[in-house]
C-alpha cells in the first residue's frame, strides 16, 4: 500500500480540501477521489508526482495547430 494525496480543487484551481490516505494502487486512489470530489475538479498525487488530474488547462501556449495546406 502506498500513500496518496487527494486534492479537491476550487474553481480557481487552488486546493479546497487535501486528504492523505493509503491505497492499494493509483486506480483505487483515483476511484476514491472521484467519490470525494462529487463532480468537482481534483488531483491525485503520489509523493511529488501527480498521477491523475481533472484540471482543465485554460491557457494555450503557442499557435493553435492547423492542418497542412
Amino acid at each position: 500500500m502506498e500513500a496518496y494525496e487527494i486534492r479537491i480543487l476550487r474553481m480557481d484551481g487552488n486546493p479546497a480540501v487535501i486528504t492523505q490516505q493509503k491505497y492499494l494502487n493509483a486506480d483505487a486512489a483515483i476511484a476514491a477521489a472521484k467519490l470525494l470530489s462529487a463532480g468537482r475538479q481534483f488531483e491525485v498525487w503520489n509523493d511529488d508526482t501527480c498521477v491523475y488530474s481533472t484540471r482543465v488547462k485554460r491557457e494555450m501556449r503557442g499557435p493553435s495547430p492547423r492542418p497542412a495546406a
